[in-house]
């Protein structure tokens, strides 16, 4: 269902429904020119049902390509986006997930959100965690929190944040278009 919107979505961006082999070169120079990916024709004759060659799986990559044309990070993410527009309200998350059970204590990690945010936190163990370095956050160096779980390209809920002198009950960190999670040496 995803892959016939993004399709649609994509032919609706490029102003036209590619139907001819020409249109297929056309469809790659557009996606190439405001993404900087290629998509060979003939990928874009597969993924419309053009070619017809049951045995070549279209990658996770073309989709990627697809979303990035139409503004998305990823296929991911322009799921998600559908999902939030159409008001669903639960689903099961294949993405990556960190746990307090996944970190040693004293490990780092690099936490990143839109427009520009940045925390590096270090694992004090059982999900305790203390800000070592801020850029752009409300939360600062110093501060601690708990968190039980971390899920890749999800919205960071924390509670018992310690900022400053103050305990604040819980704080969201990239609420709408999730946060990145790295892991430091």
């Amino acid at each position: 269902m995803e892959h016939e919107l993004l399709k649609r979505k994509v032919a609706q961006k490029a102003g036209f429904t590619p139907e001819l082999s020409r249109d297929f070169e056309d469809l790659s120079q557009l996606i190439q020119t405001d993404t900087g990916d290629y998509l060979s024709p003939t990928t874009l004759k597969r993924m419309w049902g053009y070619l017809h060659n049951e045995q070549v799986q279209t990658r996770r990559h073309s989709y990627d390509v697809l979303a990035r044309y139409l503004g998305h990070e990823s296929y991911r993410a322009f799921v998600d986006d559908v999902a939030r527009k159409q008001g669903v309200q639960s689903m099961i998350l294949a993405n990556n997930k960190l746990t307090p059970d996944d970190l040693a204590v004293g490990q780092r990690l690099c936490i990143t959100w839109l427009p520009d945010r940045r925390v590096v936190v270090e694992h004090q163990g059982e999900g305790h965690f203390l800000v070592t370095d801020a850029l752009n956050a409300k939360l600062a160096a110093g501060d601690t929190f708990t968190c039980h779980l971390m899920i890749q390209d999800e919205p960071l809920y924390i509670d018992n944040v310690q900022h400053q002198d103050t305990l604040y009950p819980a704080y969201i960190a990239g609420k709408i278009d999730g946060v990145k999670i790295y892991e430091m040496e």
